[in-house]
C-alpha cells in the first residue's frame, strides 16, 4: 500500500493556494515595540556586516578575490540596513505627505531635508539589486577558484 502522505501534503498545499488571505505589502510593526526592536534589527545587520569583513580580513581571507567580491557584498548589505534605519526615524518626523493631488496631477512635495531623507531611503531596492548582483559574482568566483587555492 502506498504512502498517503503525498496526497494529504499536496491537498493542504491546494487549500493554502486557494484561499488566499489579504495581506498588507508594507509590514505595519506596532508602536512603539515593533518599531523599536526593527530599528534594532536594523543596527544588529549593520553590525553584523561589519563583524563578517572584519573576520574576512583577520583570517587572511581577502587576498583571495572571491572574498574581496563577498566583502564588498557585506558592506552594500550593511549600508542597505543602515540607510534603512534612518529612513525609519524619518518616517516618524514627516509633517505633511509628500505626495499630492491624485492621477496624473500628482505632485511631490520635498518641503525640507527630512522629506528628502524619506524619499530616498524609500528608493533603496536598487541598492539590495547591486546586493544581489555582487553577491553572485562573489559566489561564482569562489566556485571557480581551483580547490588548492583555498586556505
Amino acid at each position: 500500500m502506498k504512502s498517503r502522505i503525498p496526497y494529504l501534503f499536496s491537498g493542504v498545499v491546494s487549500l493554502l493556494l486557494l484561499d488566499p488571505r489579504p495581506c498588507l505589502a508594507i509590514p505595519i510593526h506596532g508602536n512603539p515595540h515593533g518599531f523599536f526592536i526593527h530599528q534594532a534589527a536594523h543596527l544588529l545587520m549593520t553590525a553584523a556586516m561589519i563583524f563578517f569583513i572584519y573576520t574576512l580580513k583577520r583570517e587572511g581571507l581577502l587576498q583571495q578575490r572571491g572574498f574581496r567580491i563577498l566583502a564588498w557584498a557585506g558592506a552594500i548589505l550593511g549600508l542597505w540596513s543602515f540607510e534603512h534605519y534612518w529612513g525609519h526615524f524619518s518616517e516618524i518626523w514627516l509633517v505633511n505627505p509628500l505626495i499630492l493631488g491624485q492621477g496624473f496631477s500628482q505632485r511631490l512635495v520635498m518641503e525640507n531635508f527630512n522629506a528628502w531623507v524619506y524619499y530616498f531611503s524609500h528608493l533603496d531596492n536598487w541598492l539590495l539589486a547591486i546586493f544581489f548582483y555582487v553577491l553572485y559574482r562573489a559566489l561564482k568566483t569562489l566556485a571557480q577558484e581551483p580547490p588548492g587555492a583555498r586556505p
